[in-house]
């Protein structure tokens, strides 16, 4: 693949060869960064060059790399800080390409609009590059998936539902959800790269959050968007690094605005976003917030919003049972030697240890993290429709850990818990 246009189009016997040749030394690395008693400066290079790599690998792995930024107190402040570039720092791919895939979707494109795609972008991801345009009036945000990265996501989850058949015949592995998480994975990785489906999304989440204090959701331009292209009124002042110098009650307040709009989305609107990294969210000088890319936004069943309204609703309560039962009531299977009485009692401990906890006490990812291992150990399956809307919460919690580490998650959940209950 070239550095600039995305991976190439390849077979997936090809394409595995290079995920070995590539990852070997991505694992290397890594080692390098985890061994403590090594120079700073060489464990700097390790983690810029494990960031190298996942790029050089594309689409799926770049995502992955994104998701792993995010999460600081998994992989270190070093490697956060390499994988953070992979947000919208990626090289776009040539502008003929560029202009060849917005005239797919759009057509024939106004002379400022095909000026401003030749130009370099604003932000370039593992899915899409973003540029400014000026088009009668009118300040916009033009975003245009790579070209050929729908095929390339497609190839690389190809080989990891290989991967994960056979890794599942391994004793140690068997009782393992592989071959589903990878068709998780792979939906979601699908939904990405479908723009129309994206576009729709952002006017979901801009009409659930119209009138949110604090919060803002660009408009889309309707009949600018289509195919490869979403086109949404450009917001200025999104600076990434401006953020740290926002004085800490901004920070504090922006962040408390996050977390709420989050809430309504999940409890009121049934809406799930669960690509919430600092690529995607933006504290502004102003104080506001901007939440941007709905590429990984999903609408839960009002059965599914309802369960998961009930658990938290039952956790602000620290009823234990209560929440055993409803998910219980929401698993998509069990074994034949499946430990029901087991996972009660222990739900019930779990719930007992966390309700009410002090706020710089709760951390959602080992609550998260204990909840889950439960259902495996207890030989349960659960139901994605409810433990997506669990990653969207995950996905904050680096942000609310370094801007507003004494916010309590469960306090200001509980509003709108019990506005989505009478909802």
């Amino acid at each position: 693949m070239g550095r600039g246009g995305g991976p190439a189009v390849r077979r997936p016997a090809a394409r595995f060869v290079r995920i070995v040749a590539l990852g070997a030394p991505a694992l290397v690395r890594l080692a390098v960064i985890g061994a403590r008693h090594r120079g700073g400066a060489r464990a700097d290079r390790s983690a810029a060059e494990v960031a190298r790599l996942l790029e050089r690998l594309g689409g799926t792995f770049v995502k992955a790399g994104q998701l792993l930024g995010t999460r600081t107190d998994l992989v270190g402040t070093r490697l956060a800080a390499a994988l953070g570039r992979l947000h919208d720092d990626i090289e776009p791919a040539p502008a003929a390409a560029v202009l060849a895939e917005a005239r797919a979707g759009l057509g024939a494109l106004p002379g400022p609009l095909a000026e401003a795609l030749a130009r370099p972008p604003v932000a370039g991801g593992s899915i899409a590059a973003v540029y400014r345009a000026e088009l009668d009036g009118r300040v916009l945000a033009v975003k245009v998936r790579r070209p050929g990265v729908r095929e390339a996501v497609a190839g690389d989850l190809a080989i990891l539902d290989r991967l994960a058949r056979a890794a599942v015949r391994l004793p140690a592995l068997r009782r393992l959800p592989l071959v589903e998480m990878v068709g998780q994975l792979g939906a979601l990785l699908l939904a990405q790269v479908d723009f129309e489906a994206e576009a729709a999304n952002l006017r979901r989440l801009r009409n659930a959050l119209d009138g949110t204090p604090g919060v803002l959701v660009p408009e889309p331009v309707a009949e600018l968007c289509g195919g490869g292209v979403i086109t949404m009124e450009y917001v200025p002042g999104l600076d990434r690094a401006a953020a740290a110098a926002l004085p800490a009650e901004t920070r504090r307040a922006q962040t408390t605005a996050l977390v709420r709009a989050v809430y309504r989305l999940l409890f009121v609107e049934g809406l799930v976003h669960i690509d919430l990294h600092h690529g995607n969210v933006y504290f502004r000088a102003d104080g506001s917030v901007v939440l941007l890319d709905a590429g990984l936004v999903f609408r839960m069943s009002d059965a599914a919003r309802r369960d998961l309204t009930d658990f938290f609703a039952a956790m602000a309560r620290g009823d234990g049972e209560g929440c055993a039962a409803i998910l219980l009531s929401t698993v998509r299977g069990a074994a034949p030697d499946a430990d029901l009485a087991g996972f009660r009692s222990r739900v019930a401990a779990l719930v007992a240890r966390n309700a009410g906890a002090p706020a710089g006490e709760f951390r959602l990812s080992a609550f998260c993290y204990e909840l889950f291992a439960l259902q495996r150990d207890c030989r349960l399956h659960a139901e994605p429709e409810f433990a997506l809307p669990m990653l969207s919460l995950l996905s904050l919690e680096g942000t609310v850990q370094a801007n507003h580490p004494g916010l309590d998650f469960q306090l200001e959940a509980a509003p709108y818990a019990w506005e989505g209950l009478i909802r």
